[in-house]
């Protein structure tokens, strides 16, 4: 895995990011005068104190295997938004972002959601959500996949996603794209 800045300096060697890498999304301090911190707090993308408790505890957000209790597994989130057709929304999850972006950010992923429901509320066959459980076909060097997400879970990974991304800027954090 590398940083956002290290993959921008590989560029075309990465086919596509949002397909070929992790993504974990951690919170980091967000560096300007409206968001001062506890010179104590850890480093290491937690938003609390060792010792003291999560404010994320309980909300059960997906954590990358290298995760903290902070971060988000945002890979999940990214390929469903390009397999719903955004992938501008996707490629923004590997970027870095200051309190009030993820404050933004988690606003257009609520106004994509919003928009996609209305785009196919009178559709009886909506889009598929990202392929799961990829088998890579050595005949047409490409992955298979044996499972998709529904629509409907889709666009649940995607609220989900948004709703980490309002809790960490409400918190006074940015966040760190970790891939």
């Amino acid at each position: 895995m590398v940083s956002a800045e290290a993959a921008k300096r590989l560029g075309l060697l990465i086919r596509n990011q949002t397909t070929t890498m992790g993504l974990d999304n951690y919170p980091k301090q967000c560096g300007c005068p409206k968001h001062p911190y506890d010179p104590n707090l850890p480093e290491d993308g937690a938003t609390h104190k060792p010792g003291e408790p999560c404010p994320f505890e309980k909300d059960n957000f997906p954590i990358g295997m290298l995760g903290t209790c902070c971060s988000l597994r945002g890979k999940a989130a990214a390929r469903e938004l390009e397999a719903l057709g955004v992938p501008h929304l996707a490629a923004r999850m590997y970027k870095d972002m200051s309190a009030e972006e993820a404050a933004k950010f988690s606003e257009d992923l609520r106004l994509a959601v919003a928009r996609l429901e209305i785009q196919h509320a009178s559709k009886i066959e909506r889009p598929r959500g990202a392929g799961w459980n990829g088998r890579m076909n050595a005949k047409t060097n490409g992955v298979e996949y044996q499972t998709y997400s529904t629509f409907e879970e889709a666009l649940d990974v995607i609220r989900e996603a948004a709703r980490w991304y309002e809790k960490i800027a409400g918190l006074g954090f940015g966040v760190h794209a970790w891939y």
